[in-house]
């Protein structure tokens, strides 16, 4: 199904609050739309699930063909795009060399062994990393975004090591939009990328996320069980998480008043934990855990601080497998 630019402005318009947008940035908008073409986007994804995609494919006011592939000139992305191959990659480089484009960017980027731990394509015979891909595309960017904790932090990826795992700034070398969350909320993704097109950076936090979506105030101030008594163990309906280990209390996001899956529910509201997936130092383990069983478990391993950056190393360290032993004390605890 395809809208047409003017219904497009319609939705966006009805959703300001949503997403975060003033009357000015429509105007711009409006007059960008009215051109015949749209700033052009290319999406690369680096060390992840692809679980940001995923989310994006679940948004459902508006749908992602209305918004990405319709209205909003998406030229490549290896989950999306029918080309494959040759096509995808001269389309690719063609917008770059034209410039003026959006980079988004998912995943972490890998740096140890010359960045050999991730490819995004082939190219002359040549397989190209994702390291090399960010660093070209970059260079001719108007915006970079940060998509998931990975792209922003190195999340996950730079848990352990082995590849020297950056997000995109630290990699660049430079201030991006970062919208962390495992995965992003599709909100943050459209919001951010329709107020870019207005030819407007969002107002930023001191780690590079919208104010508008990761708010000032904690998670915990807003919890609805914020004043209940505190839960003895999960599954009890309404009771405060924090002594099993919730990170709402240092968790900045907007999740309790956005919610998810069309605005479902969120990991609270079903009796799960804030793992502060949003935050630069996820994943910080042990992900839960009440205060007496962290004094009496045995050491387990803790998150690697992130690196700082350094592009493509000229060294080459051999990967190493994390040992499975590391996982031990959670597996049998039942974790």
């Amino acid at each position: 199904m395809e809208i047409s630019r003017r219904d497009f402005l319609k939705y966006a318009i009805a959703s300001a609050a949503t997403l975060g947008l003033s009357g000015t940035q429509f105007a711009r908008i409006e007059r960008i739309m009215a051109g015949a073409t749209s700033p052009p986007i290319l999406w690369l994804s680096g060390a992840a699930c692809t679980g940001c995609s995923v989310s994006l494919l679940n948004a459902v006011n508006p749908t992602i063909d209305q918004v990405l592939l319709n209205t909003i000139s998406l030229k490549y992305h290896s989950t999306l795009m029918a080309a494959a191959g040759d096509l995808a990659v001269t389309a690719a480089r063609s917008t770059a060399q034209a410039g003026g484009h959006i980079l988004v960017v998912e995943g972490a980027v890998t740096t140890a062994s010359n960045g050999r731990y991730c490819y995004v394509w082939d190219e002359n015979g040549q397989p190209v990393t994702i390291a090399e891909a960010v660093n070209s595309l970059a260079a001719t960017a108007s915006y970079i975004i940060a998509v998931g904790t990975c792209a922003a932090y190195g999340g996950i990826p730079a848990a352990y090591p082995y590849t020297s795992a950056l997000g995109v700034g630290a990699f660049l070398r430079r201030p991006v939009v970062n919208l962390p969350g495992c995965p992003a909320h599709p909100d943050w993704i459209i919001g951010s990328l329709v107020q870019l097109l207005s030819g407007t950076i969002p107002a930023l936090d001191s780690h590079g996320r919208p104010l508008v979506y990761y708010k000032p105030k904690v998670i915990h101030e807003r919890c609805p069980r914020k004043e209940a008594e505190e839960a003895g163990h999960f599954g009890q309906d309404g009771l405060c998480l924090e002594e099993l280990g919730c990170k709402g209390p240092d968790t900045h996001a907007d999740c309790d008043l956005r919610l998810w899956n069309n605005r479902q529910n969120w990991c609270i509201g079903v009796n799960g934990l804030c793992i502060g997936c949003t935050e630069p130092n996820f994943p910080a383990f042990p992900l839960h855990a009440t205060s007496e069983e962290e004094e009496e478990e045995e050491p387990v391993p803790t998150a690697t601080p992130r690196p700082t950056a350094t592009p493509t190393p000229t060294s080459t360290p051999q990967p190493v497998a994390p040992s499975y032993h590391v996982y031990l004390p959670y597996i049998r605890k039942g974790r």
